[in-house]
């Protein structure tokens, strides 16, 4: 009986790594462009040779792929990628969510798989922002389709004259406010060299102010906002100096100014298992920190003179949610 139920447990956990093969299989394809090599049908060996690839390794993986359902066999034997492949995970399409298999497999999973090594020696390791910058700036751009509706209204609610971006990544949500408004005076603060030169490039033709600099050079500038936006930052703060972030962030505002935070939350009852991972991730670095709580954000926002008025879940399976908040 012991022999049986510790083949069955053995069974249960190979079943659940089904899961982990077709993210696999998906980032791959993606990282390679494979699946638009196969959009049309080909035959393995004609892609490997096209591509300069390993023919044994190539047709490893499109086993894997024909397994889980990404690739498909034709009647005359050539392999075809299935549209959906084509259309969300090929880094071409103007539709892929790939950049979120590349975030997850080279930055997230591996820092996963160092914990035994990190619990047992008492270390953290460093967050290359450098080196990722450019893929949570577009992995972060995902969140904007949830985020951006209920966004444009508390603007249009508020009617803010000067709106900044504190961490704009790209711009997309500079972008999206332009698109509704052509008045508003807006205003991107990144600190990435790389990110910023991408966003002003972006942004070149739509009347948008990008500047490369630190948040706290641009507070200490002397201008002036009717709203600020805090999203996906808190988790570059220690939670001691979030109070600090508040306040300071409260001083540039007019009177009845606005903020806006986009972070998961780590008690909000949606996505919790999500917002354990992510904070496992945060943890094992030097240089992150652990997700607020909703608790720790409206009692900050109370010590900078802040109301939050608003928070709405915007991806209830990862536990992201949209606070506002407005100046008493």
């Amino acid at each position: 009986m012991k022999d049986i139920q510790k083949f069955w447990q053995a069974r249960n956990w190979m079943k659940s790594n089904e899961s982990f093969l077709t993210t696999w299989h998906a980032h791959v394809g993606y990282k390679l462009n494979l699946f638009d090599s196969f959009a049309a049908g080909e035959k393995v060996q004609e892609v490997a040779a096209k591509e300069g690839l390993n023919g044994q390794l190539l047709l490893r993986w499109v086993e894997v792929g024909l397994e889980v359902g990404h690739l498909r066999k034709t009647v005359t034997g050539k392999v075809k990628a299935k549209k959906k492949m084509v259309k969300y995970v090929s880094a071409r399409s103007e539709d892929s969510v790939g950049i979120l298999l590349k975030e997850m497999m080279e930055l997230h999973i591996p820092t996963l798989l160092q914990y035994p090594d990190l619990m047992k020696n008492n270390e953290q390791i460093s967050y290359l922002e450098d080196k990722f910058a450019g893929v949570v700036a577009e992995t972060s751009a995902l969140l904007e389709k949830a985020s951006v509706p209920p966004m444009l209204k508390w603007v249009e609610k508020h009617k803010p004259g000067h709106i900044v971006d504190f961490g704009c990544g790209h711009g997309g949500y500079l972008k999206k406010i332009r698109d509704a408004d052509d008045k508003v005076n807006l205003t991107g603060v990144e600190i990435s060299g790389e990110v910023s030169e991408e966003a002003a490039e972006r942004l070149k033709n739509h009347d948008i102010d990008i500047r490369n600099e630190d948040i706290r050079e641009f507070m200490s500038s002397g201008a002036q906002a009717d709203m600020v936006m805090l999203h996906n930052l808190l988790y570059y703060y220690p939670p001691e100096d979030r109070v600090a972030l508040f306040k300071e962030t409260a001083s540039i505002l007019s009177e009845k100014g606005t903020i806006t935070v986009i972070s998961p939350l780590t008690d909000s009852g949606h996505g919790q298992t999500f917002a354990a991972a992510f904070n496992t991730f945060m943890t094992a670095h030097k240089n992150l920190y652990p997700l607020p709580t909703e608790k720790e954000i409206e009692e900050a926002a109370k010590i900078a003179g802040m109301k939050v008025k608003m928070t709405k879940p915007i991806i209830r399976e990862g536990g992201w949610f949209l606070i506002g908040l407005q100046k008493k």
